[in-house]
């Protein structure tokens, strides 16, 4: 995660902008601030604008190649120009109003559901018959692994060269430990070879202010730096594990909400239960992992028991 200290600051940005894009440009104003980058807004020629500073243009050039996906129920926001800025690089992009996904009132979520389920429902039918691969993707759309199987297992890797790297030391000597860590994905593991999924689009973060909404309408889905080609279940499944820590989600029950929903359009999902328990596990794993690397004790323990929810007991009976 990047340090707050590295960040660029409200002045630099301004200026970064003013000499960038001449006196056409409107006035720079924060706008938010995420694990890897900041981002400000902007006008020019009457155009509302983000711009965005990070270490990674790598989540950017991904921004670029999703936008392309973009449909009537999945509004990406159209990247203009990447380039370097402050020994690191900037992205500007389209701008779009709402409010993110998990801050919306219980009254207005229980409106934008359906815009949330077609949103997921233009994910899945996204062609990406050109690329190749499950997992994380590169530049050129490919994915490092063969089998949903492998990518599900390779969160217990600690390549020297992840941004995360350390985690698995800093877990075991946390006072969580990795006992249940361990057996869920023990659990998980098991679970991977009783199916076998298509390759669909994930966009793997949309409840962490990546996804707005206004109105009822899903608005903008943007930051693809988490992205994956994988199982369509691990959207709904983010929705799920997460309900505890926004109560509109929580209230509205979005587990009986996805089963309604496949049903109402015909939809057929072979192994639903165990397909969705490890992308349940898989989330938590990978944020115990996350939480560890940060030092975040609280969260570490909170995402702990969450994971351990789904490790026994099936989610249908």
């Amino acid at each position: 995660m990047t340090n707050p200290s590295t960040l660029v600051q409200l002045t630099d940005a301004a200026h970064f902008v003013a000499e960038r894009f001449g006196p056409d440009a409107g006035q720079v104003e924060h706008v938010a601030d995420g694990a890897w980058s900041r981002c400000f807004g902007f006008t020019l020629d009457g155009s509302e604008l983000v711009i965005r500073f990070g270490h990674h243009v790598e989540d950017f050039e991904r921004d670029r190649i999703a936008a392309r996906f973009a449909a009537r129920n999945l509004p990406i926001p159209r990247v203009i120009e990447i380039g370097e800025a402050f020994d690191r690089w900037y992205c500007v992009s389209t701008r779009s109003r709402g409010t993110p996904l998990e801050l919306i009132d219980p009254v207005e979520w229980r409106a934008t559901v359906p815009s949330v389920l077609a949103m997921l429902d233009a994910l899945r039918r996204t062609d990406i018959s050109s690329t190749a691969g499950y997992g994380a993707w590169n530049y050129e759309g490919t994915a490092p692994h063969t089998s949903w199987a492998d990518h599900l297992g390779s969160v217990m890797e600690d390549p020297a060269d992840a941004r995360t790297h350390g985690w698995k030391r800093r877990l075991v000597d946390s006072p969580a430990g990795d006992t249940s860590f361990c057996r869920a994905f023990d659990v998980m593991v098991d679970l991977a070879t009783t199916f076998v999924v298509e390759r669909t689009l994930i966009h793997n973060d949309l409840l962490n202010r990546n996804a707005l909404a206004s109105g009822g309408e899903v608005t903008a889905v943007f930051d693809w730096g988490c992205s994956i080609y994988g199982d369509f279940l691990y959207e709904p499944a983010t929705f799920v594990f997460w309900a505890p820590w926004h109560p509109a989600i929580e209230r509205s029950d979005m587990l009986t909400a996805f089963i309604e929903h496949y049903r109402d359009v015909g939809l057929e999902v072979p192994d639903m239960d165990a397909r969705l328990r490890c992308c349940l596990l898989h989330i938590g794993l990978v944020h115990v992992a996350y939480n560890a690397f940060l030092g975040d004790e609280e969260t570490l323990i909170l995402t702990d028991r969450r994971m351990s929810r789904f490790v026994e007991a099936p989610l249908f009976s």
